[in-house]
This record gives C-alpha cells, sequence and structure tokens, in this order.
C-alpha cells in the first residue's frame, strides 16, 4: 500500500520543516507545489529534498493561489498509483497526524472511499500572549498552546486511488469521492503559532481572495487580531 501526500505551502518555515517530518512517518511520497513562498520556506524544503528522495518538489508556482494546484500533482503522479494505494489529498504544512497512519487506512472499510479528519484545532489567545507563552519558534511553542477551538472541525484529506478519480482545476478534490468512512482520522492543526506568521496569513489569505482565488472566505476580520481568542471561548488540551 502506498500513500502519496499533495502538500501546498506558502510561506511557512516555521513549521514546516516539522510537518514535513511528520508526514515522511507514513507517506511514500510528499510531493510539494510552493506558491511563492518569501519566507525561507522553499529554501528549507530544498534542503530537506537533498537528503530525502521521497520528498518530491514538484513546482514552484509564482502566481496567485487557485485551488487546481494540488489537481495537477495529482495528475502528475497518478501513473504511479494502483488499486489499494491511497492518496492525501491536502497535506497542510499546520497540520500533524499523531496516530498510525498507514494502520488507520489498513482497517477503512473496502467499500469506503474517502477519510475526514477530526481536527484539535489549536489557538493563541489573549492570555498567551500576555503570559509571554508564545515566543515565534513553533518548536518550542507547540507544547504551550494548551487551548483549542470547541468545535471539531472534519474535512476530506484521504481518498483510496483508483483508475476513475478525475480531478478537475476548479475542484477542490477528485471525484466521484464515493462512501465517506464512519470513523475519523485524528490531526492537530496549528493554523495560529505566532503575531509573524499570523500577520503573514491574514496579508497572504487576503491578497489570494483578491485574486479571486475561489478560497479564504471564512476569512473576513481587518486584521491578523482576528485570530485571537479569550480561554474562556475554548477548550483546555493539555
Amino acid at each position: 500500500m502506498k500513500v502519496y501526500s499533495l502538500l501546498v505551502v506558502k510561506d511557512e518555515a516555521d513549521v514546516v520543516p516539522l510537518s514535513v517530518a511528520d508526514a515522511l512517518r507514513w507517506s511514500d511520497k510528499v510531493i510539494v507545489v510552493d506558491n511563492g513562498s518569501t519566507d525561507g520556506t522553499w529554501e528549507a524544503l530544498q534542503a530537506m529534498a537533498a537528503a530525502e528522495p521521497r520528498l518530491v518538489l514538484f513546482m514552484r508556482f509564482e502566481g496567485p493561489f487557485h485551488i487546481g494546484l494540488r489537481a495537477k500533482a495529482f495528475r502528475a503522479f497518478r501513473h504511479e498509483m494502483r488499486l489499494g494505494d491511497w492518496w492525501c489529498v491536502r497535506l497542510d504544512a499546520d497540520e500533524f497526524y499523531p496516530g498510525d497512519v498507514r494502520s488507520f487506512l489498513r482497517r477503512v472499510p473496502w467499500w469506503c472511499r474517502t477519510v475526514k479528519k477530526q481536527s484539535t484545532d489549536y489557538v493563541i489567545t489573549h492570555e498567551d500572549l500576555a503570559e509571554g507563552l508564545v515566543t515565534g519558534d513553533f518548536a518550542t511553542d507547540r507544547i504551550r498552546l494548551r487551548y483549542a477551538l470547541p468545535q471539531k472541525r472534519a474535512e476530506r484529506r484521504f481518498m483510496r486511488h483508483s483508475p476513475l478519480l478525475v480531478w478537475l482545476a476548479r475542484w477542490r478534490y477528485p471525484h466521484p469521492w464515493g462512501l465517506v468512512a464512519k470513523e475519523r482520522i485524528g490531526v492537530e492543526h496549528y493554523q495560529y503559532r505566532s503575531v509573524a506568521q499570523m500577520q503573514r496569513r491574514h496579508a497572504n489569505r487576503r491578497k489570494a481572495k483578491a485574486d479571486g482565488c475561489g478560497s479564504f472566505s471564512h476569512e473576513t476580520g481587518s486584521d491578523w487580531r482576528v485570530y485571537l481568542r479569550g480561554r474562556d471561548e475554548c477548550v483546555k488540551v493539555r
């Protein structure tokens, strides 16, 4: 059983070495599209790829983000896949899978073709900043982030390979995705990691929306502070 993971990144230098190393625990290939990073993300990935052949730097796209970037990578590598293999159709640079992903996929019933995530979405609270818990070094701060949103987000992450899968540039995922497995795979999601990272995220996503990317409709705040939460709005995870 092969697992190929499709990763699109932009300005994730603070987290991408750790998240890619985590994904390589269970991926036969991590296939990367860089959407014009300027913060050292691409250089960090190049250094990793020089020592790790399973990390494939597929392309660097300098234009505006659009949802078809993963589809292009999928079409380029689908000929290597066979029945019984799996795609991580959306590997995000800020997500970590704490369990045994391959064992999870092996026990998915044969009649199910899609697996959704159940994510723990960590946040930075106003209190975290006031107490100086966020230093800007994610490797240090990760364990300090103790609060998460109360709801568990469920989004498609894995799809079983089939010769019938088609992924057009205007689609977020391949089709047909078939039946969805009842059991969801756990994910730790760190979309907010430091003040500088939240500022970059907000600016990048506002620009992508202005460019007509077709994503990020939920990004409505006037500045990066919209990402902050109060601890009374969250659940304490650890």
